[in-house]
């Protein structure tokens, strides 16, 4: 029985083995489900934990038409790049006293209750929001936000307009995080590993712990597990996010190490259509315009209109109205009001275009995505560790690397990426009106 065995560590992976632990941390998760597991044809993983695999930019459009007699079209190759793409880890852990382990936890009661079980469950739960914010809201740089002004002392307030709005929509209570003075540089005025409090979406600002410092406007923040990182360690360890996939280079000029600004690198963009920093509604209009763009462009027809809940409320306002629902014999039309997500959609000229909503995508756009252009990466699933991994190497829980503490501990971790080979087969459409933005 899981209730007996009185090892912390080993506990946790009978109570929760890998594909457990993977069910728990998808729960009220939207994009990372959907993410398919494979990597692109011919992906091989060399030295130093990468993974390379072609990108085919161009056919070699080796036709035409000849005259009787003739010659053949020239032979010449297609337009090839490589792509270079690592995994990342992801890592959570708790720590609970020995009194706690021991005796408000019985031996037989510890993974049936309490403490012991309410732990783990919240640091699973936390785990996969924290990977579906970062795949969803980042751009593949860590950065969770940048820097509004400072409303009082030990007080931030994130910037919730202009460029990349995410206010605190990516910042819980209690997470540690660190204020740069540029993406991935140094400290500023030892504003590092600060836990934050009272989260206050309604000013989009929260409350940092220690002494009290002055942020500075535009400066990025970072969600980090330690202090004194090094910035180009942060960005280095930081997976892919959908802002930075799904772009132009704006928000990303490299993707998967090639830089889409370079000459004859045009296909490494996604389409994005934005309107010059001056929002409007979004409308069928551009929403078809895109869509036939999009296919243009790349031959491919995205399925999923991917976006933040006030995109769907302004969806809802101004082009669900439009819709008419012819009664059928007898049968009336609902009066019911409000809507149901699965019943809620897009008639794209090449089929239906269903919503997904999510609390984690940034506010003002609306993303096209193709699912068959993107690829998800998983070297280690999501599970718990204990101290026999690796022949004991691992230290004893609740070590601090030179002593031992009177508490146990436990370690959550996954290896995984996820990526595009085809940015080009997604859209963004941006500068678009949003409750969230103040419309």
């Amino acid at each position: 029985m899981v209730g007996l065995i009185g090892d912390t560590p080993n506990a946790l992976k009978v109570a929760y083995p890998p594909k457990a632990v993977e069910t728990m941390i998808q729960e009220d998760l939207v994009f990372r489900p959907r993410l398919k597991r494979s990597l692109p044809p011919g992906a091989k993983l060399t030295d130093g934990y990468e993974i390379r695999f072609g990108a085919r930019l161009s056919p070699s459009q080796n036709v035409s038409q000849i005259a009787d007699g003739g010659n053949w079209p020239i032979p010449k190759d297609a337009t090839d790049r490589q792509f270079i793409f690592k995994p990342t880890i992801f890592a959570g852990s708790y720590q609970i006293g020995l009194l706690n382990r021991f005796v408000a936890s019985s031996n037989v009661a510890g993974f049936n209750g309490g403490e012991s079980t309410r732990r783990p469950e919240e640091v699973m739960s936390n785990f996969g929001k924290y990977i579906e914010s970062t795949y969803v809201g980042t751009a593949g740089d860590g950065i969770r936000g940048y820097v509004d002004s400072e409303p009082g002392a030990n007080q931030i307030k994130m910037r919730a307009t202009g460029a990349a709005p995410m206010g605190v929509r990516l910042l819980a209570d209690n997470m540690y995080i660190s204020e740069r003075i540029a993406a991935a540089s140094t400290v500023r005025d030892s504003i590092d590993l600060r836990q934050i409090s009272d989260v206050n979406p309604d000013t989009n600002s929260f409350v940092y712990s220690g002494v009290d410092q002055t942020p500075a406007a535009d400066d990025p923040i970072y969600v980090v597990p330690e202090s004194a990182l090094l910035g180009a360690t942060i960005a280095a360890s930081a997976a892919n996010g959908l802002r930075g996939q799904v772009d132009d280079g704006t928000n990303s000029q490299f993707i998967h190490t090639l830089d889409r600004t370079a000459a004859g690198n045009t296909k490494l963009k996604s389409v994005v259509r934005k309107n010059g920093g001056e929002r409007r509604n979004l409308t069928e209009s551009l929403l078809i315009t895109i869509v036939h763009e999009t296919a243009r462009r790349s031959k491919k027809h995205p399925s999923t209109l991917f976006m933040g809940e006030g995109q769907v409320e302004k969806y809802i306002e101004n082009i669900a109205p439009q819709k008419r629902f012819p009664a059928v014999g007898r049968q009336r039309p609902g009066k019911s009001t409000g809507y149901v997500i699965e019943e809620l959609n897009f008639t794209s000229p090449y089929g239906s275009m269903d919503f997904m909503p999510s609390f984690d995508a940034a506010p003002g756009s609306v993303w096209g995505l193709s699912w068959d252009s993107f690829f998800f990466y998983s070297a280690v699933d999501a599970q718990w560790l204990d101290g026999h991994d690796m022949g004991k190497l691992l230290m004893l829980p609740g070590s601090n690397g030179s002593g031992h503490k009177a508490a146990w501990a436990a370690y959550l971790c996954s290896i995984e990426n996820w990526g595009t080979d085809f940015a080009i087969g997604n859209f963004e459409l941006g500068d678009l009106k949003d409750r969230l933005l103040g419309d």
